[in-house]
């Protein structure tokens, strides 16, 4: 029961394979006969070489021809002399029925003797040892290369779907460490194909569980916190009645921050869910509205934020507008951030290759190199300015919306101080 569809395609393909076998054989032995008759078709060109052995050296030559024939077809070629009472047997040139297959044929030997040549089989066994129009040992041959062939064929098919069941099974029980391209490799086909799918499903499931794990290793310590927090300021109230209003303006401050902390963390978690990507809009239109927005926060700390396009021939970008607008204003705000009164922010629109290139540059003190490959990490915070003013949540969602939409993000630090970040996202064409 456990290897149905290895039975289903021994059986299906060896039915196949034998149906083939067989009627190929029909066919051959139907075309040998609408040519001559059954096996025979090669007598009446022996009767007639024998005939005209007679008519030319006799009957004795034809004799000796004869003999020097294998057997069994030896004894079935007669030489007699004809008289009026065969003149009926040489009206008929070949009979044919169940027990025997009769061709003749009248000549004149140079003594002016006439003769008839005749062959007769009277093989009573003809028609047995044969099956379905065929030969025992070729209806043998059939059947065992038929299994033999259906057998592979089965084993070919079922052996990775096979290791395909116990790898999901593994992966099931928890065990990430599976892959099968590497015993499947060989093959250079579909299911190989489906083996290095299969690697990389389960490789992105270990990258999801360990982020995952992280996250909730890094959501548990940033909450930890302004929970202790908040635990100091109730014990201090109840320790000190006279200092209970301090106490209940730390215990709203730090209840601001973890609702602030929580709807980060929201935002964080819905980037990994599912989102309508069918939308068409023009980035440069977007990029302009987000601008306009920053400059309402940029403006009053005397940052300066400056857009410039380069000439574009495609704008048009399929996928969400709120999102990207939330990843690019992500990004214009953790440059502020770094920023300080009198220095300016920098976006410039422009096409790299098949793609919409936003840079996005400041004049702040810039991130060490060994830690621009963590910035987009959640919870990695680097010191600026305004420091308590983020958990250190805002690139990583910028991230995960760019790369939801087959867009890129880099961060590079500037030759003359500051930081340049770089957004990437196809542009649509028809």
């Amino acid at each position: 029961m456990n290897r149905r569809l290895f039975w289903k395609i021994l059986i299906i393909f060896w039915g196949i394979f034998y149906l083939t076998f067989q009627l190929t054989w029909i066919g051959f032995t139907f075309y040998l006969e609408s040519r001559e008759p059954r096996t025979y078709y090669h007598i009446p060109t022996k009767v007639e070489m024998i005939a005209q052995l007679v008519q030319i050296s006799g009957e004795q030559e034809a004799t000796n021809f004869i003999t020097h024939l294998s057997e069994p077809e030896r004894g079935c070629f007669f030489i007699t002399l004809f008289n009026s009472q065969d003149e009926h047997l040489a009206l008929t040139s070949d009979t044919m029925n169940d027990s025997s297959f009769i061709y003749q044929k009248t000549a004149i030997a140079p003594d002016g003797l006439t003769y008839l040549i005749s062959y007769q089989d009277n093989d009573k066994s003809y028609g047995k040892g044969i099956i379905f129009n065929m030969p025992v040992p070729m209806f043998l041959m059939g059947i065992a290369g038929g299994l033999f062939f259906s057998l592979f064929l089965a084993w070919n098919l079922t052996r990775p779907m096979k290791l395909l069941r116990e790898g999901f099974y593994r992966v099931s029980q928890g065990d990430l460490s599976v892959r099968l391209f590497d015993k499947l490799k060989k093959r250079h086909d579909e299911l190989s194909e489906l083996a290095l799918d299969f690697d990389s499903m389960v490789e992105q499931l270990n990258i999801l569980i360990s982020d995952r794990q992280a996250l909730l290793h890094d959501v548990s310590h940033e909450l930890r916190t302004p929970l202790a927090r908040l635990q100091l300021a109730i014990g201090l109230a109840q320790q000190n009645k006279q200092n209970i209003d301090n106490s209940l303006q730390r215990i709203e401050l730090e209840s601001q921050r973890l609702d602030t902390l929580i709807g980060e963390i929201l935002n964080y978690s819905r980037t990994e869910i599912s989102i309508p990507l069918d939308e068409y809009f023009d980035l440069k239109d977007l990029i302009t509205v987000v601008v306009d927005d920053a400059k309402y926060e940029a403006t009053p700390q005397g940052i300066i934020i400056n857009f410039t396009s380069a000439p574009l021939i495609h704008t048009i970008i399929k996928g969400n507008s709120e999102q990207i607008r939330r990843a690019v204003e992500n990004i214009i705000r953790n440059a502020i951030r770094f920023s300080e009164s009198g220095q300016q922010i920098d976006l410039v629109l422009k096409e790299s290759g098949r793609y919409l290139q936003i840079d996005v540059s400041d004049n702040g003190p810039g991130v060490e190199e060994h830690k621009l490959s963590s910035i987009f990490e959640p919870f990695v915070r680097i010191q600026s300015p305004q420091l308590g003013k983020g958990y250190g949540l805002g690139l990583a969602i910028a991230r995960k919306i760019i790369i939801m939409h087959n867009g890129t993000t880099q961060a590079r630090n500037k030759a003359s101080g500051g930081l340049i970040m770089t957004i990437k996202l196809p542009y649509w064409r028809a």
